[in-house]
């Protein structure tokens, strides 16, 4: 019986070190605010105490470095908790110091945390990194509170971090390696993608070259044709289109007055696109070739069509454009009668100079032969 409770005092004391021990590592991992009040509240581990100005309100801070224990180069953050009265203002230092142990990541978060009757509660993060090892101060300067004419300091210069080493025992046998860039480049996408992108533009540049050449290879007549050819294949290409059908009369026939202007333009060097009808009737008018009432009065009817909006019939627009192909053969035959006269007055006269250099030749040698006077 009494080793049965021997046993269970043994387990009992046990026990009870165990849970000394837990709620001690529980004590010493999260600290209390001063204010006894605020007891039950979670409240940072380092207190700054309670601060009471003259108008009767308290002041209660605190400050929390997470994690407390660090690399060097890792990144922590400093959180500051203060209770204010309602109405009071807190200015919260900055760490300026590019050259420092412990430098700023980033700029400082200031939020409220909650509004309660008579006070609030602010508090500012600071993410932060250490260059060095060992116990590092943070070197933040004291936090001001301004409430009405008074104003309180909220000491910083206790928070810490500590930075362990992460050297071997002995570096003595290790060489250091090389220092790596301080920021890594970050090429944008479009200076990565560039070439493709070219590549794709002059593809796509040269597709639209070969179908704009095709197109136009299509719909353009060879600059070798003979003028009255290239008229009569754009007259029958006209007429393909059938555009007195298709209600597209008075374009119908400016486009067959715009062959014959074509034409005329090819046979008579005088004659120019840009010329009006009156100007380019006037500038052919010494020309025998061409018909010249004819062509009055097919210019007339298709200014009247295309500057008058003058309606024209269907019937009334093939007949203009047969004038049209009329007024081009009359032109293109009184052309070919000029050439064969010229041929023949060219032959004409090649053949009389060579028979006046043959007869030049016969009276040569019959002179040639005659005896001479005296000879027996």
């Amino acid at each position: 019986m009494r080793r049965v409770l021997s046993i269970r005092l043994l387990a009992v004391r046990r026990a009870a070190v165990r849970l000394t021990a837990l709620f001690a590592f529980a004590a010493a991992s999260h600290a209390t605010w001063w204010n006894s009040a605020a007891a039950a509240q979670p409240a940072p581990p380092v207190s700054r105490g309670v601060l009471t100005p003259p108008t009767g309100s308290r002041v209660k801070a605190g400050f929390l470095v997470r994690p407390d224990t660090i690399e060097v180069g890792d990144p922590f953050t400093l959180i500051v908790t203060v209770v204010v009265p309602e109405g009071a203002r807190i200015e919260w230092p900055t760490l300026d110091d590019s050259t420092a142990m412990v430098v700023s990541r980033a700029p400082t978060k200031v939020r409220q945390e909650s509004m309660r009757a008579g006070g609030r509660t602010e508090r500012a993060e600071y993410a932060l990194a250490a260059w060095n090892v060992g116990v590092l101060p943070i070197g933040l300067k004291d936090a001001t509170v301004r409430y009405g004419s008074t104003t309180l300091k909220v000491p910083l210069v206790d928070a810490n971090v500590f930075v362990k080493s992460v050297l071997p025992g002995d570096t003595s046998m290790h060489k250091p390696k090389p220092p790596r860039d301080l920021f890594p480049r970050v090429v944008p996408w479009w200076q990565r993608w560039w070439p493709a992108l070219l590549v794709l533009a002059a593809l796509a540049l040269l597709w639209w070259l070969l179908k704009r050449r095709r197109k136009r290879a299509a719909t353009t007549v060879p600059t070798s044709l003979d003028p009255y050819a290239r008229a009569v294949h754009d007259f029958d290409r006209l007429d393909r289109l059938a555009l007195a059908d298709a209600g597209e009369r008075g374009r119908y026939v400016a486009l067959a007055i715009d062959v014959v202007r074509t034409y005329l333009v090819l046979r008579n060097p005088l004659a120019v696109l840009s010329l009006t009808s009156s100007e380019l009737i006037d500038v052919v008018a010494d020309d025998e070739r061409i018909p010249r009432d004819r062509l009055i009065s097919l210019m007339a009817d298709g200014d009247g069509i295309k500057f008058a909006r003058r309606v024209v019939s269907g019937t009334r627009a093939r007949e203009l454009a047969a004038d049209a192909r009329a007024v081009v053969d009359h032109v293109e035959a009184a052309e070919r009668a000029r050439r064969a006269a010229v041929e023949a007055a060219r032959a004409a006269a090649a053949k009389a100079e060579r028979d006046a250099k043959q007869k030049e030749e016969d009276d040569a040698r019959r002179k040639s032969r005659r005896p001479k006077a005296g000879a027996t």
